[in-house]
């Protein structure tokens, strides 16, 4: 279900299953139900395959809802998180343990098998203890062979933790029992009478109870490791695979197969892919989700505003109308207008269309950003419904940090600025850059949003575009549908504030653990900027000579710093090196720390920059020390 976090008044998505259908699986709901329930089809294994974050959780969730809602045929339904079992160590059991507790617990069809299902779980400890036999191999078997099988299996038998003798005795009745029950027998005929007879116990239990279908639903198997997805699969196969039930398996078929060529290698000389065909002898019914097309995300985006905000009955009024429409079956986009008008329309059952705290305002100015900017998002998020719960509570986390410390912001920018973040982090940091040296306003986006806005015009009204320009990622196709989002002039806008909210995706993290304040940052990527000319930047290490020590030898360990993460900046370097007798020493050791065979023509061309003395001093080290051809030293 999602469930809300509250925190100030806003509220935000849970990484979980929806409560309400705003994926329009309701079809795909209908369909499993009438088939898992169907007499002629059982037993049955339906493998419901999508992929991460596609809504798998969701439709289970819907499935059950529409089972458990059945008014013509007594159903018992069962959910399973196959998570819950990945530190057992035998999920097999662990599995079939879960699904017997859960029919005890249901007292409506399963109250006269009690003490039948008490009895089988018995069974399943025994078996457990079977596997834990195999597991842990001869030194286990002669333990128990020779009468004392509690070290191995309890940790140590010491008899001082018992009451009294009777309870030593029971125990050690119990250890004569494991052992007649899983030694004496040949191991491969204890296993196969241990399945005969659970399934005998559980088929009776199931008619006992005279349900028409029990359907068991397993969420979350593909986050287990592969180890334990293979056992759960073997447990349904052999155990649990009986009249009357129905299994549905919520599945990332990409990890499964992954687990099964992992447990089971292909042979080189058969030609039969062995992941195939075990997933078709589990599974009888492959469901595939297919991923979200751009305007199903679209939709998802805005009726998640709309569940935000609007009280639960009007919401469910909203998607009542949008479905009456057809929206969902046609495949169209929900207009934010829409929503607004269908909201307009009708009423709520306590007279409270919003949820408290929220107002219309407020509703109709987030509709309105999200449907401008939905779009774009939708493109970006690559058809899956988790990447837009976490895209949205990213921004309402920022919203509302802009709140808690009084900052105003225009939300359509916060909007587009991570629609960018999501789209291409490199040309958001560039973005960043550009801003950050001119005072929070990034100029040089200018020149690139007149050149997209203005495609439109005839050759001799558009503004002239370089071939490196029309080779800059900023003229990507995606990009440019991005520039032309409202607001079109973010290189008019203010951005500092906005970054501030971003500093995590766009921090230095190297800069920041030198200590330096914003302006010396400033500095250093205006030096090491190599987008702004070298007139400008040789300006700007002239300038070093007239600040005070401690404020430059910081900056000069920026620089460095910038050094060691992109050789690029070896330019910079050698500028300050020229320029600064006193950290002349400094420099050379820095230059002296390429790899063996890394160092290129460019760079020594580069070092031929410096004094005589100094080149020779780094070719005799790169030639003795590190091996690095003579010849390639004497180029020029």
């Amino acid at each position: 279900m999602v469930e809300y976090i509250k925190n100030g008044g806003n509220q935000m998505w849970a990484d979980d299953a929806s409560k309400i259908d705003m994926l329009a699986y309701e079809p795909y709901a209908n369909l499993i139900c009438e088939i898992a329930t169907s007499e002629r089809m059982n037993p049955l294994t339906i493998g419901l395959f999508g992929n991460w974050g596609s809504g798998k959780s969701t439709l289970l969730h819907l499935i059950e809802q529409n089972t458990m809602n059945s008014t013509e045929k007594r159903i018992a339904v069962v959910t399973v998180n196959a998570w819950m079992f990945e530190g057992y160590d035998d999920a097999k059991t662990a599995l079939m343990e879960a699904i017997l507790q859960s029919l005890q617990e249901n007292q409506t069809f399963f109250k006269e098998s009690t003490d039948k299902i008490k009895n089988l779980i018995k069974r399943v400890d025994w078996i457990r203890v079977g596997s834990t036999a195999l597991k842990k191999g001869i030194p286990l078997s002669l333990s128990l062979l020779a009468g004392n099988p509690l070290p191995m299996l309890l940790g140590g038998f010491n008899p001082e933790n018992f009451d009294s003798e009777k309870e030593i005795g029971q125990h050690l009745d119990k250890a004569s029992q494991m052992k007649k029950d899983y030694i004496n027998a040949p191991q491969q005929e204890n296993i196969i009478e241990n399945v005969r007879k659970f399934r005998e116990d559980f088929v009776n239990i199931i008619r006992t109870s005279k349900i028409d279908n029990l359907i068991i639903m397993i969420d979350d198997l593909d986050r287990c490791n592969p180890d334990r997805i293979i056992e759960t699969l073997e447990a349904i196969k052999l155990f649990l695979a009986v009249e009357k039930t129905t299994f549905v398996i919520a599945m990332d078929e990409n990890i499964i197969t992954y687990s099964i060529k992992r447990k089971y290698p292909q042979l080189d000389d058969v030609d039969i892919d062995v992941s195939t065909d075990y997933i078709e002898k589990i599974v009888q019914l492959p469901i595939r989700i297919a991923e979200l097309a751009e305007t199903d995300i679209k939709n998802y985006m805005l009726l998640l505003i709309s569940e935000m905000y609007l009280s639960e009955d009007v919401l469910n009024q909203l998607i009542n109308k949008l479905r009456e429409k057809g929206i969902f079956v046609k495949g169209e986009i929900i207009s934010g207008k829409e929503i607004v008008e269908i909201i307009n329309g009708v009423t709520s059952a306590n007279g409270n269309k919003y949820k408290q705290g929220y107002s219309q305002t407020d509703f109709e100015e987030q509709i309105q950003i999200f449907n401008s900017i939905g779009s774009v998002i939708a493109a970006t998020l690559k058809g899956n419904p988790r990447q837009t719960k976490r895209f949205l509570n990213t921004f309402y986390i920022r919203k509302r940090l802009a709140e808690i410390q009084r900052i105003e912001l225009n939300l359509s920018v916060l909007a587009k600025l991570m629609v960018l973040e999501y789209t291409d982090r490199d040309l958001f940091r560039e973005l960043y850059q550009w801003q950050f040296e001119n005072d929070g306003i990034p100029k040089p986006l200018s020149d690139i949003e007149n050149q997209v806005l203005n495609e439109g015009l005839n050759d001799e009204e558009k503004p002239k575009t370089s071939q490196e320009q029309k080779n800059s990622a900023w003229f990507g196709d995606k990009i440019k549908r991005w520039i032309g989002v409202e607001p079109t002039n973010l290189s008019e806008v203010d951005l500092s504030q906005y970054f501030y909210l971003a500093r995590d995706s766009v921090s230095d993290k190297k800069l920041f653990s030198i200590n330096l304040n914003q302006e010396e940052r400033k500095i250093i990527n205006q030096i090491c900027n190599p987008t702004v000319s070298e007139i400008i930047r040789k300006k700007k290490i002239e300038e070093l000579k007239e600040m005070d020590e401690v404020t430059r030898n910081e900056i000069i360990k920026g620089i460095i710093s910038k050094y060691n993460q992109d050789k690029n900046h070896l330019w910079v370097l050698i500028e300050l090196y020229k320029m600064f007798q006193q950290y002349k020493p400094k420099i050379l050791e820095e230059l002296k720390k390429y790899k063996r065979g890394s160092i290129t023509p460019n760079e020594i061309l580069l070092f031929k920059q410096m004094d005589k003395e100094t080149f020779d001093k780094l070719k005799d080290y790169y030639i003795n020390e590190k091996n690095s051809s003579k010849k390639l030293w004497e180029i020029g």
